[in-house]
Parts: structure tokens; sequence; C-alpha cells
């Protein structure tokens, strides 16, 4: 592995705290939590500053992120031909199902969710379009890039992170999950029952692309008394068809 760029690696994490802290911090703040000396701080944020990433609140004497960040961030997001191709098959999903449904890629072993589209509902769940999960086996997203992963990737992950329990439903055994994941790739799609939140069901199916390869996920989410046990198999047929429909899209056939 390269040698990090000192002066790189300190914007960076200059950029990640930041980005961590809704109301911004002190000079003093980020030099008792970065391993910075304090010239090379000032300089950076100096630059920062300057190139628009970061303002100053002269009042508050804070430094905050600025929006800049999030105009690469939708530039990147704008050259995803996945979230190009899943915005129909998301939209029909959505008036079908009427709760929110969700689009996500794996990326370095995280969900990373790229798009959404938010039920009309009143009582509904909320995504946030960029959002990454390092836990994958209590979610039904989750589940699904758990289910087509290699059997290297799965076991480093089950070292790595084990099977945290979070309700009363979370699966923390892996011989349970290893069992769930063989019917998700029987039955092409994931569903999950109150195991990551109470009060919430969650759908999810694999999307292929023209070589067999799974490149992302999508999924619906909602409050279990909308998302009833006696329409499991109607939810889930619909998540699986838009998943299907995407994947079509990107060349894969069935």
């Amino acid at each position: 592995m390269q040698k990090l760029i000192p002066a790189v690696d300190r914007t960076l994490s200059i950029l990640e705290l930041l980005a961590n802290e809704e109301k911004g911090l002190s000079f003093s703040e980020l030099a008792s939590s970065l391993n910075i000396p304090k010239p090379s701080l000032s300089r950076l944020l100096s630059n920062l500053k300057q190139r628009g990433y970061l303002s100053h609140n002269p009042v508050a004497r804070k430094y905050e992120l600025t929006f800049r960040l999030l105009t690469l961030a939708h530039k990147l997001l704008g050259k995803l031909d996945l979230r190009e191709k899943a915005r129909p098959s998301m939209q029909k999903l959505m008036e079908k199902s009427k709760e929110t449904v969700e689009l996500a890629i794996l990326d370095d072993k995280e969900i990373v969710y790229v798009d959404k589209l938010e039920s009309y509902e009143s009582v509904r769940l909320v995504a946030h379009v960029g959002s990454r999960y390092s836990t994958l086996h209590p979610t039904a997203m989750g589940k699904v890039f758990l289910a087509y992963m290699s059997e290297k990737d799965f076991q480093c992950i089950m070292r790595e992170r084990g099977l945290k329990r979070f309700t009363k439903n979370t699966i923390t055994e892996v011989e349970r999950l290893t069992e769930e994941l063989k019917e998700i790739r029987a039955n092409h799609y994931a569903f999950d029952d109150q195991e990551v939140r109470l009060g919430v069901r969650r759908f999810a199916a694999p999307i292929f692309d023209h070589s067999n390869r799974m490149v992302g996920g999508i999924g619906i989410a909602g409050p279990t008394f909308r998302m009833r046990m006696s329409r499991k198999e109607e939810l889930g047929s619909a998540v699986r068809q838009a998943a299907e429909e995407i994947s079509r899209e990107l060349g894969w056939e069935k």
C-alpha cells in the first residue's frame, strides 16, 4: 500500500470530521480532535475556505462545510447509469406499494443509498441519499447483498462485524442467517420484519447487469400497519419485478 500524502490525508480528515458536526467546530476543537500541527491546520483551513469548501462564522468562531461538496456529490450521482436506468421502475414501485423506495449499491462492503423516492403517505420512512451502513444482516437490503456476495467476503464480514442484535427479531446466529440467504436466492427478494427497528418492515431485491453481476439493490420500507404480513408475497413480488425491470435495462437476461 502506498504511503498517504500528509496534506491530502489531513485535508480529508478535516472534511470528514466537519461532515459529522451539524453546528461546525472551532479551530481549537479541530486541533484537539485531529493530529495536525496548528500552523498546518491553519493553512489547510484557509485553503479550503478560499476554494469554497468551508465557511467560517466569525460570531460563533466555527468552521462549517459549504454545499460545494454536495454539488460534487450530485455530479457523481448523475454519472451513475444504474440511477438513471432505475428511476422509471422506482416510480412505478412507489406508486404500486405506496411506500418509500430506496436504491443502493455496495461499496467497500457497505451499503450506500444512491437514490430514493419517498412515499406520499403522512407516516413514512425517510431515506437519505448518500447514507452509508456497514451493518448488513438486519435489513432486507443488506441481506440481499450478503446473499449474492462471495463466500470469502461473507465470512470476512462475519468475522469483522459479527451479528449485532438491534431488536428481538434480529438474526444473531450465522446458521440461521445462512439458511435465510438461501431462501433469498431462491425467492429473489429479501424481507426483514422489524429486525433493525420495531414498527418497520422492508423488502429488497437484487439488480444485475449484462454479465449477471449484482450491481445494486432496490427496496421498499414502511410501517408495519401498512406493510402487513398478509401482503408479504404481494410486496415481495412487486420489489422483485422492479429489480428485474432495471436489470433488463442494464442488459441482464433471465
